[in-house]
């Protein structure tokens, strides 16, 4: 099954080519999952267009699930995207919509190892030494949910302490309204020790991310 048409894939291609180097995409699957083989598809479509991208499909009963936090929350299809010791970028659902742009450019800035974020950003970000998980919740129609999932997701790159979940909340509805999501983009950090909302600039989400430390 293939999901990307002949002007998508020439688009994904060339945008790829600011690929540096190899990456895994690694895909969590399990029986009963509503979007598993589409995701699957997806991914396959995305990794066939560059020789610096090797994917991976893996049930959900996998150990390497445990490994990358793919079974964090109850469902599936999670994708994870890695290169040596970045591991914390992750897709909870399907990485469609709006959410696509996110996933091919947190393809290239886990390639490159190069968030997009200014210099003394990052010296702050590198600075955070305790483990710290953030979690965003999006739609695939949102907007803004693209700006804060690279934001959390360019964190997770830039400090191998930290884990970014972007969240899929109409396709994970139970773990949305454990958290209570009534609009995107939500971050949550560390469970419910902090909660904001918005596709805030690098700077104002580190303050808010700090500030629930």
């Amino acid at each position: 099954m293939s999901i990307l048409d002949d002007d998508d894939r020439a688009e994904v291609s060339e945008l790829l080519e600011d690929m540096d180097e190899p990456i895994d995409i690694h895909v969590f699957t399990q029986d009963d999952c509503e979007y598993c083989e589409e995701t699957v598809a997806l991914v396959e479509d995305v990794a066939n267009l560059s020789d610096a991208v090797e994917m991976g499909v893996h049930d959900m009963d996998d150990p390497l699930a445990s490994d990358l936090g793919a079974d964090r929350y109850e469902g599936g299809p999670v994708t994870v995207i890695t290169r040596e010791d970045i591991d914390g970028v992750r897709y909870f659902g399907i990485p469609s919509g709006q959410e696509f742009s996110s996933f091919l450019q947190d393809m290239i800035t886990v390639s490159t190892g190069e968030p997009d974020i200014d210099e003394s950003v990052l010296e702050e970000i590198a600075e955070i030494d305790d483990p710290v998980e953030i979690t965003v919740f999006v739609t695939p129609t949102c907007p803004h949910c693209p700006k804060a999932v690279q934001t959390a997701h360019n964190f997770a790159v830039a400090n191998e302490n930290i884990t970014a979940n972007s969240v899929e909340s109409q396709e994970f509805m139970e773990l949305s309204q454990e958290f209570g999501v009534r609009g995107v983009p939500q971050i949550n950090v560390n469970g419910t020790d902090g909660e904001f909302t918005g596709a805030l600039p690098p700077q104002q989400f580190l303050q808010e991310v700090k500030g629930a430390l």
